[in-house]
């Protein structure tokens, strides 16, 4: 993907620098949360037309339909506000719903990557990402939950390589 209207706002291209993987959380972490509000809705429904008592309480159980649909949609905003993008010079994090909060990386201060994935998460090919900096013992920036982890593991480590290989020719 190169430099175009589709690169967010809170992301800073320079010149000749491109996006080479952009994403989000899996929505299979979500899916739990989406099941259980659907759940909570399609209860308040059933449970309305199978009640026979007197007409003030009969409604009560409809109460469950805006609950479950909030469930839904906190959970499906909340995954839809975390996005992950590594272009040829950087890695930028960015979370918030309402408060937006950017972590951005320079890729030539990237001392090591690692990616992770339980069995489970193996299962449904969604996995994590740490990426580690120069000078620091500590994480700088993870991915949490990202489909396909191995393939963007391999996006950055080959953005990670041109880097490399043009500080060499740099020199």
């Amino acid at each position: 993907m190169s430099q175009n209207a589709d690169v967010p706002e809170w992301v800073t291209l320079t010149e000749g620098e491109e996006v080479r993987w952009d994403g989000h959380p899996s929505l299979r972490l979500v899916l739990p949360s989406i099941v259980i509000g659907l759940v909570i809705a399609i209860a308040g429904i059933v449970l309305t037309a199978v009640v026979l008592t007197e007409p003030p309480v009969r409604w009560l159980p409809l109460v469950g339909v805006p609950i479950g649909l909030v469930i839904v949609a906190w959970a499906y905003v909340s995954q839809r506000s975390t996005h992950y993008i590594i272009t040829s010079e950087e890695v930028y994090r960015k979370t918030g719903i309402v408060n937006r909060n950017v972590a951005q990386v320079r890729l030539d201060r990237v001392q090591n990557t690692t990616y992770d994935q339980s069995v489970l998460e193996r299962l449904f090919s969604y996995g994590h990402i740490t990426i580690y900096t120069a000078g620091s013992d500590t994480m700088d920036v993870s991915f949490n939950g990202v489909s396909d982890p191995q393939q963007v593991n391999q996006s950055l480590t080959e953005a990670l390589d041109d880097i490399a290989t043009g500080e060499r020719d740099g020199l």
